[in-house]
């Protein structure tokens, strides 16, 4: 079974209601259209997309396990905050899974189709800052890259594990680049060298290329988390 980035995934059929409700109600979270901290009602969400609060709030409930919103008591939802303390947990859980994907992948081989697909998407004429009038495409050919390497790996629950962190990843790197849209797309020598060492079959060369791909961009993510004044402002206590 092939598990691909929410980002890539087709809308759900229209009769399915909750489903429709779950994914409205995440990409929306996910693209900051609700950013950290926006509270809101199960009622006003079932007036916006027209349905009934039954499927809204089994979406909610599913959002909930997630990790995306918190039920507030009497209050209705709020989406859950960004912290610095979960974006580290969250590269460094990043960073264990695909390097791992990357050495099997390379074990592995990977089809002529997918070998030619990882070379095109690893060519980028616009390399610089990401945050431009092609974000989202370009954004979305890297998912489609990471869920090539992510599903050579050929063990399914790692690959699912792999894409579930993509998944919780892209909204931070969507608020990083609202804070820092200079910051980079990722290096492309670093990319190069991932799939160099893919096609050529060499595992521990491959780990060893997504671990710096990973590390830079942690750098580049976190970088643009702390200058945002909400950090940069903040009093800083002494600890208890």
């Amino acid at each position: 079974m092939r598990h691909e980035p929410d980002l890539l995934r087709e809308p759900p059929p229209a009769d399915r209601l909750m489903e429709t409700a779950y994914r409205r109600l995440k990409r929306s979270i996910i693209e900051l259209h609700r950013p950290p901290g926006t509270q809101f009602s199960e009622q006003a969400v079932a007036r916006e997309f027209g349905l009934s609060k039954t499927p809204v709030r089994e979406a909610l409930a599913r959002l909930h396990r997630d990790g995306l919103v918190t039920p507030q008591p009497r209050a209705g939802y709020v989406v859950s905050p960004v912290t610095l303390s979960d974006v580290g947990d969250l590269c460094a859980m990043r960073s264990l899974l695909q390097s791992e994907t990357a050495a099997l992948t390379a074990r592995h081989g990977l089809s002529a189709a997918e070998a030619a697909r990882l070379q095109e998407l690893c060519v980028d004429d616009e390399d610089g800052q990401l945050g431009g009038p092609r974000f989202e495409e370009r954004f979305r050919d890297n998912y489609e890259f990471e869920s090539i390497i992510a599903n050579g790996c050929r063990n399914a629950r790692l690959a699912a594990a792999a894409v579930d962190t993509l998944d919780e990843m892209e909204r931070v790197v969507r608020l990083a680049l609202r804070l820092d849209p200079s910051m980079p797309p990722g290096r492309i020598d670093e990319r190069r060298a991932l799939v160099d060492a893919v096609l050529a079959r060499e595992p521990d060369t491959a780990r060893a290329a997504m671990a710096r791909r990973t590390a830079s961009a942690q750098r580049e993510i976190v970088g643009a988390l702390t200058a945002s004044a909400a950090v940069t402002s903040a009093p800083i206590a002494l600890p208890l």
